[in-house]
């Protein structure tokens, strides 16, 4: 038997829009994912360090160096060993694995896949809370899609174009840019 923690966002004023997103269903779905990277970046430690963390861009060079799954999860794992940096944030960063060599363009499906999955894992640590009838979710089914619609949002903004990221510089600053367009857009 397993069990799991979750470790639910500040009940600050820095998350209360989030918040919100979660209760009003006239606030458009897309205001949360906006939220979401608001608040993650207004903490007292932003998450964006973590996603310009050494292990994150080792995945990405395991998946962009690498001809199948098994290849980019043997890589990655051995950076992982070699360099003892693992975190979540790098666990996100492995899931998005196999999602990325569903595409023709798994490096830059990774990064979709792996905002995706950053962006999945905060919204769901909280979003469990707020399902009901005074919620914008009344049920679980409502729950999955909201879910859904929000992952195909972030892929949506982050779009399908060549990353170009050749280098760790060039990740932390596709980072910050795709933080800035998941903040507007």
């Amino acid at each position: 038997m397993g069990t799991s923690i979750s470790h639910p966002s500040k009940r600050t004023p820095n998350w209360r829009p989030v918040f919100k997103c979660y209760e009003n269903e006239r606030i458009p779905e897309y205001r949360a994912i906006n939220e979401v990277w608001r608040a993650s970046e207004n903490e007292d430690e932003p998450i964006s360090l973590h996603l310009k963390s050494e292990a994150v861009y080792n995945c990405y060079e395991a998946v962009k160096s690498s001809s199948s799954i098994v290849e980019a999860i043997q890589k990655f794992n051995q950076s992982i060993l070699i360099n003892k940096n693992n975190s979540i944030v790098s666990e996100f960063a492995k899931r998005a694995i196999p999602m990325a060599f569903q595409s023709s363009s798994p490096a830059n499906q990774w990064i979709n896949s792996f905002f995706s999955e950053v962006t999945n894992y905060i919204v769901s640590r909280d979003i469990s809370g707020f399902v009901g009838d005074n919620y914008r979710n009344k049920n679980v089914n409502e729950l999955i899609t909201y879910k859904k619609n929000i992952n195909s949002r972030v892929n949506q903004i982050l779009g399908n174009e060549d990353k170009r990221i050749n280098s760790y510089s060039s990740w932390n600053s596709y980072v910050d840019s795709s933080i800035e367009k998941l903040k507007t857009n």
